[in-house]
């Protein structure tokens, strides 16, 4: 997968100027902790080549510990490693990179399952159906809670790892699809992305009038 830039989502600070007795106070400058999400995502291209009728395809193994290169994230952002507190899925959105030559062609009930190293799939994209036929925009996804968890706790092993300073185990992830291709009578050749985008919270030191 490939990293997208990094996207400043909230950053919340309180500042004030007190007033006693009728009399504006001397404001001074204080140091406050406030709450810094972020927003990141990373991509996966996955050609589709060779497939008539049912479409069942396996993505090579990909680790998102190589992915989500954190430690560029938090230092453009300004955030210590220790003082990010969670790290999740947002979201999964898909779209066609490259057409298939055949007018018309599309993939239907189709489903992604995913699995995390040598482990079992699990639901991760439920029913959809896409024209393949034309490069698209970026489509949400529709999500199974199953497939949030196992990716969330990929993501979180990521950071326990980053916050050791240790490498991080079993970050591979796999993805199947499966669905009909139609029509049935030419061979399917197409190219396709899967973008994860990705929720960072952490917590950053700024200064304050009070």
């Amino acid at each position: 997968m490939k990293m997208r830039h990094i996207i400043p989502l909230a950053l919340i600070a309180f500042a004030g100027l007190s007033l006693g007795s009728g009399c504006p106070t001397v404001p001074k400058i204080e140091d406050r902790v406030v709450e810094l999400a972020l927003g990141s995502s990373t991509t996966l291209e996955i050609p589709a080549v060779g497939v008539i009728n049912v479409y069942n395809q396996t993505s090579p193994p990909d680790s998102l510990a190589k992915d989500i290169d954190l430690a560029s994230i938090l230092s453009d952002a300004g955030v210590d490693i220790q003082d990010v507190k969670d790290i999740k899925l947002a979201g999964i959105s898909y779209r066609v990179t490259v057409p298939d030559p055949n007018t018309g062609r599309s993939i239907d009930n189709a489903t992604v399952t995913a699995a995390r190293g040598a482990g079992g799939q699990t639901p991760l994209i439920t029913n959809f159906s896409q024209n393949v036929s034309a490069a698209s925009s970026w489509t949400k996804a529709p999500l199974d809670p199953a497939g949030v968890t196992l990716i969330n706790g990929i993501l979180t092993d990521i950071l326990v790892a980053a916050k050791n300073g240790t490498q991080v185990s079993n970050a591979v992830i796999s993805y199947h699809v499966q669905g009909t291709s139609n029509p049935t009578v030419a061979i399917t050749n197409f190219t396709w992305e899967l973008r994860l985008d990705l929720s960072i919270v952490g917590s950053i030191r700024v200064k304050v009038l009070s």
